[in-house]
């Protein structure tokens, strides 16, 4: 069973060309979260750009009258967070011009403790992204 099968269920005639629309694209996520083998894969593997999932299940998010059935869908939206952009994490590099500013050096003794590995990035990238995207569905009323 598709992951996000409630959700069509939720929205079934509805007749609205934009909730099509968000279905297709919803589905094709929930496909590829099913498929994700690692905490924290690459989101240049996901069906479409993370604006357009976003969008999508936002309009779902606000076509379902009941809590409890959006509830999937909330947890789908922040886990969003668990794709991120590889190539720029990876190429993790400091910007020493950053150094003729004032900066607090506790602050900047932590962003280097922070990106020690790869890993590290790609876990404090995700956990700021979902607070940032709870943050998101908060502001909507959804959280």
């Amino acid at each position: 069973m598709p992951l996000f099968e409630g959700t069509r269920a939720a929205v079934a005639g509805a007749g609205d060309l934009r909730i099509e629309q968000a279905l297709e694209v919803v589905n094709a996520y929930g496909e590829a979260l099913e498929a994700k083998r690692e905490p924290i894969a690459d989101s240049r593997e996901l069906p479409y750009p993370k604006d357009t999932i976003k969008w999508a299940m936002l309009v779902l998010l606000g076509a379902i009258p009941d809590a409890a059935q959006r509830e999937p869908l909330r947890a789908g939206y922040v886990s969003l967070a668990e794709w991120q952009d590889r190539a720029a994490l990876e190429s993790f590099g400091f910007d020493s011009a950053r150094l003729r500013r004032r900066l607090d050096p506790l602050a900047l003794a932590n962003e280097f403790a922070s990106g020690v590995t790869v890993e590290d990035r790609w876990l404090a990238a995700s956990r700021a992204e979902q607070s940032a995207l709870i943050g998101e569905l908060r502001a909507r009323g959804f959280w």
